[in-house]
Parts: C-alpha cells; sequence; structure tokens
C-alpha cells in the first residue's frame, strides 16, 4: 500500500470543497490535498448560475447601497432565529471576501463578465445587487471551477480524481487519515486536519428513507441535484469522528409540478398559466393554481409530495389558451433580465400546431383532444372523475369564487371550449441538505453539540446551521451557491490556521 501525508486533506472536489482546498493552500504553504470520487472537478457548481453577494470592493467600487445588515435580520426572521448570529454573519460576509479573493486570480476578460443585478429570486422584492454573469446553467459556477483548479495547479494542490476513500483512520479518537481507492491500488493517507465536502446524500436509500421516506415513492424529474456522486459518504465519515448528526433539520428542497418534457422544453411555456388547474393522478384538483408565486417555487413540491407519484396534470382548453395570447401580446424580454412573468405566447395555430404533432407520436406527457373524456383516456386519469373535477370548477368560474380550493378570482377562466389541453409535471428537487453541524469557523461539533471536533472542518450541502427544517420544508440564510462559495472559504481559511 503506497503512503502520502498532507497537512490538510479535503475529500470532495465539487464546488464548496475546490475553494476550501485553493483557499487553505493559497499563502498558508501548507500541503494540501483533495480527493474526488467522481472523474472531473467541480461538481455542481459547474451549472450553478446566480448567488448572492455582500459587501465587496467590487459592489463598493460601483457604489452599490449595502443591504447585509438588514438581509441577515431578515433572515434571522425567517428562521425564528434558531441559527448561531455568529454563522450567518460569517456566511453573508463571507460571500463578498470570496469574491475579492477570487477577483485576485480571474483574468480581466473573465471580470468584465460580471454585471450588478440581485440573485435571481431577489429580483421581484429588489434584493441585494452584486456581480452576476447571466446564463442559465453556463454562468460564474463554472468560472469559478475553471479559476480555482487553475490555482490549485500553481499551488501544487494534488487533486486525486476516481478516488473513493474506503477507511478513516483515528488516532486516541481524533482524525488521522485516510485509506483511499485509485484504480483498484489501496493508499493510506496521513494528514490531521479534514475538511469534508463530499456534497448530498439524496442518492443514499437508507438515510432518505429515514429522513423523508415519502420521496421513494415518487416519480421525481431528473436533474444535476441528483448527481450519482451525492451518496451521503461524510455522515458514515462524521459518525465515524464522533460528530453531531443533525437528523432533525436534515431535508429536501421540492419543486413543482415541473413540465415533464423538462422546464427548458416548448411545453414548459404552458405550465406557468395563471389560468389552468392542476390535477393530481386522481383526476382531482389539490390547491389553489398557481402555487408560485405566491408560495416559495422552492417549496411547492412539498404539496405534490402527498399526491400518488408526485405528479400532476396542468389543463387548459382552447378558450384559455385565446385568452392568455391577448394578454401577453405586448410582453417580451427586450433587454429585460427578470425571468419571471409570461412572455408573448404564440399564436393558437402554432400551439395547436405543436400539440398535434406530440398526439401523433402517441406521448401522453401532453395532449389535446376535443373532448375531456378523451382527453383523460389520452393521459390515464379516470374520465367520470375528470368531468366532474372539470364541472365543479367551470360553476364555481360562473359564480365567481372558488369555494373548494380558493384561487385567485381574476385567474378564474372555465374550461369550456375545446379542443382540451393537458402537460404532465412532476415533482423535482433543488437537492437534499445538512447532517453535519458546524460553527461559525465551519468546525464540526462533537455529539454534544458543545465542543468541536479536533481539526475537522466541513462545507457545503452536508453542514447543517444554515437553515433550519419546518415540517421537512427548508428555510435557509443564503442560496446553496453562495454557501458552497462562502462556506468553502470560510473553511480553508479556518483550516489554513488549524
Amino acid at each position: 500500500m503506497e503512503k502520502k501525508d498532507c497537512d490538510i486533506l479535503v475529500l470532495g472536489a465539487g464546488g464548496s470543497g475546490m475553494v476550501a482546498g485553493v483557499r487553505a493552500a493559497d499563502g498558508s504553504g501548507k500541503k494540501v490535498m483533495i480527493l474526488e470520487k467522481a472523474s472531473y472537478v467541480g461538481g455542481g457548481m459547474l451549472l450553478a448560475s446566480t448567488m448572492r453577494t455582500f459587501r465587496s470592493r467590487w459592489q463598493q467600487e460601483r457604489g452599490i447601497p449595502d443591504q447585509s445588515n438588514a438581509f441577515i435580520r431578515q433572515m434571522m426572521d425567517l428562521t425564528y432565529w434558531r441559527l448561531d448570529p455568529v454563522l450567518v454573519k460569517n456566511a453573508v460576509l463571507g460571500t463578498g471576501q470570496f469574491f475579492d479573493w477570487y477577483s485576485q486570480m480571474e483574468t480581466p476578460e473573465n471580470m468584465a463578465k460580471f454585471q450588478p443585478r440581485p440573485y435571481v429570486f431577489d429580483i421581484p422584492v429588489h434584493g441585494q445587487v452584486g456581480p452576476q454573469v447571466d446564463a442559465f446553467h453556463k454562468g460564474s459556477g463554472a468560472m469559478f471551477m475553471h479559476a480555482m483548479e487553475k490555482r490549485a495547479k500553481e499551488l501544487g494542490v494534488e487533486i486525486q480524481l476516481n478516488t473513493q476513500v474506503k477507511e478513516i483512520l483515528t488516532e486516541e479518537g481524533a482524525f488521522a487519515g485516510v485509506t483511499a481507492e485509485q484504480g483498484g491500488q489501496l493508499e493510506e493517507i496521513r494528514c490531521k486536519t479534514l475538511i469534508i465536502a463530499c456534497g448530498s446524500w439524496i442518492r443514499n436509500k437508507e438515510i432518505v428513507k429515514k429522513v423523508l421516506p415519502e420521496y421513494l415513492d415518487m416519480d421525481v424529474e431528473k436533474n444535476a441535484h441528483q448527481n450519482k456522486a451525492y451518496t451521503g459518504d461524510a455522515i458514515a465519515i462524521g459518525e465515524k469522528l464522533g460528530a453531531y448528526i443533525d437528523w432533525d433539520n436534515m431535508c429536501f428542497r421540492l419543486m413543482g409540478p415541473i413540465c415533464s418534457y423538462g422546464d427548458h422544453s416548448k411545453f414548459d411555456l404552458f405550465t406557468n398559466m395563471n389560468e389552468a388547474i392542476l390535477v393530481d393522478l386522481n383526476a382531482k384538483r389539490f390547491v389553489a393554481e398557481p402555487m408560485a408565486p405566491r408560495m416559495d417555487p422552492f417549496d411547492t413540491g412539498h404539496v405534490l409530495l402527498h399526491h400518488p407519484k408526485g405528479k400532476a396534470f396542468y389543463l387548459f382548453s382552447k378558450n384559455i389558451l385565446e385568452r392568455v395570447i391577448r394578454e401577453t401580446a405586448g410582453n417580451g424580454k427586450g433587454e429585460d433580465t427578470n425571468p419571471f412573468g409570461l412572455p408573448a405566447f404564440p399564436p393558437y395555430e402554432e400551439i395547436e400546431a405543436l400539440f398535434a404533432a406530440e398526439k401523433e407520436k402517441g406521448s401522453r406527457i401532453v395532449a389535446m383532444e376535443d373532448t375531456v373524456q378523451a382527453l383523460a383516456e389520452r393521459i390515464g386519469l379516470d374520465a367520470a372523475q375528470l368531468e366532474k373535477t372539470i364541472s365543479s370548477y367551470n360553476h364555481s368560474c360562473k359564480e365567481g369564487e372558488d369555494w373548494d380550493y380558493f384561487k385567485e378570482p381574476s385567474y378564474m377562466e372555465p374550461l369550456s371550449e375545446g379542443p382540451f389541453f393537458a402537460v404532465e409535471g412532476k415533482l423535482s428537487t433543488d437537492g437534499a441538505f445538512g447532517g453535519l453541524l458546524v460553527d461559525p469557523q465551519m468546525r464540526v461539533y462533537a455529539k454534544d453539540k458543545k465542543s468541536v471536533l479536533k481539526g475537522v472542518y466541513a462545507t457545503g450541502d452536508i453542514c447543517s446551521g444554515r437553515f433550519i427544517s419546518l415540517g421537512g420544508v427548508k428555510k435557509q440564510v443564503l442560496n446553496d451557491m453562495s454557501w458552497a462559495l462562502s462556506s468553502g472559504f470560510l473553511a480553508g481559511t479556518s483550516a489554513a490556521q488549524d
């Protein structure tokens, strides 16, 4: 067995792990190794696009007002003051500290790509303006990772890909190293300081069963947040080292219904109409449509979770489409980067042709039929029940109030003129979170929740401490991308000083 040693060992080369490892090496002179079981560097950060940044020099140089104090107060209210205010302050301010540090290593050409805008979901509330690169799944996340990888090479940080940790080594109860396997060969790496950045546990069925067993019965839309590398290795590592495992706050973020053809298909447009109704696989309505933006779009999936397979159909009719076409006629993207609101709908003839083409293919995910009965048969719902549901809803529209599910009256339009349309939506997820509770320096708490494990830090999605779980619903102080960058920066800074 080959034997190696280092000063700081990072487990995971995703967004937070790369930031932590490079930050720990930068200026400290310490030998840093990063182990990654996947075949590439960057993890989910490669697809991340929008972040919150506070108190950076970039913002100060542009005279952008700072909202950090008010933001922290608001987020502490949101989480009922159950979080450590020092950790929250460090994490929020760490976003700007990270960006200042990153700016020193980035090229002028890439720095010029950043434009002053709020985090995308803060646009409607005029949130903190900060540096953004507007490109869905092609934004600043990949830029950050390319800069980290380049800097890692300059600093001599050793990154081992396709490497799986097999055992955690301890001496007198403290972390002392790992044994790992790469290409069928075992190696022993001795080290006194560990940064755990292994990512989520969403692909670990045993952990999921303990946290949210219903999720295992759902038909969930596939996305990058279900990376096969997210197997919850950090939980077993934490247990071996005597960490406190924060089971009470481990949770999912659930969205939906997301168009089953994907949220960038031509049919996604029809899932955003206020006038459509939603029915589950029992052909029954179950909520006041639309759920978002009235509800947080990252919470709506918790409604679907209690309906068969987490599926629902958006239903609408020709007269509804004609109304939406009229009302959106003046809309358009133009120079506005606000993603909220509907664009101009295409002419009805184009929409009908789009659905007709899918009908020719035999699709049961999207459908267009002349009658409600035929529509039900096409999408596999009980025809009698669907006719009853639509009849009841149409009666509510005539009365002007929805006393079944309390839909906003201005959105109410009967499904009265065929053809009738359906678009299937599925449960989706933004990830699974929590496990290792960290202090303001990103040190991992021991089982007593008072002391910390010597030389052990954690960062990224596996951490608890920046959110609470309310009945399984995640209430957080920072979005995931911002937390990954900030917590990685903080963990690397602290580990370098250990």
